[in-house]
């Protein structure tokens, strides 16, 4: 597996986030709903809610071509 560092992670992790509109809002587990923003926020910080909203995002991204596969 190819290991990417921290940095790297959060930067696409808010650049996907930025993609979102603003008056979108996020259910972030036990830690809440946050707005984009303060998720932008959370992840550059590096808090327990932003590593958590990573950790989401990459699962998401690791699924993706799973779900590509099944709309073909």
């Amino acid at each position: 597996m190819i290991e990417v560092d921290e940095k790297y992670l959060k930067k696409l992790v808010v650049m996907r986030l930025n993609a979102v509109p603003q008056d979108v809002s996020f259910s972030i587990g036990k830690y809440g709903d946050y707005t984009r923003n303060q998720l932008i926020e959370e992840v550059e910080k590096g808090t327990e809610v932003g590593k958590a909203a990573t950790e989401m995002e990459l699962s998401f991204l690791r699924k993706l071509p799973k779900f590509a596969k099944m709309i073909e």
